[in-house]
């Protein structure tokens, strides 16, 4: 296993046990009430919504509804998990793009979980050259 590979290995990690992101501390609350395991209750959370997107007559409506939600949670919900104004300006910028195209790329099998995880990409630590770079540009611009 790479270096990059592992870095993104121990972030979906801490997403799940480190109580400092709202994942975490969803999934322990769940799992007390549940008595799931955590990582079980987080699989089963993505594999729920990965077979909705193949299912579901209208997928944009969750897959759209998703990746407006959880910025909007992460940027005033969940201040401390707010992603940088640089990657953020990235992030809606394509995300309009994208809606835009929406109905002609729909007919691209999959292509509302392909959506779904380029998005999740964005807010990944940065895992290879291009990426780190990427990342060195936007942290470079002031915060207002």
């Amino acid at each position: 296993m790479s270096k990059s590979e592992l870095e993104v290995q121990v972030f979906f990690i801490n997403l799940i046990h480190d109580e400092k992101y709202i994942t975490a501390r969803w999934a322990k609350r769940y799992s007390e009430i549940t008595g799931i395991d955590a990582e079980t209750l987080v699989k089963g959370t993505v594999l729920f919504i990965l077979s909705l997107l193949v299912v579901l007559k209208e997928p944009h409506y969750l897959a759209n509804g998703l990746l407006v939600l959880a910025p909007i949670v992460m940027t005033y919900l969940e201040p401390t998990e707010k992603p940088s104004s640089g990657i953020m300006f990235i992030y809606w910028t394509l995300f309009g793009i994208f809606v835009l195209f929406d109905r002609i790329l729909e007919y691209i099998p999959l292509y509302y979980i392909f959506k779904l995880a380029f998005f999740v990409g964005l807010f990944l630590p940065p895992s290879n050259p291009s990426i780190e770079f990427i990342h060195r540009k936007i942290n470079n611009i002031p915060e207002k």
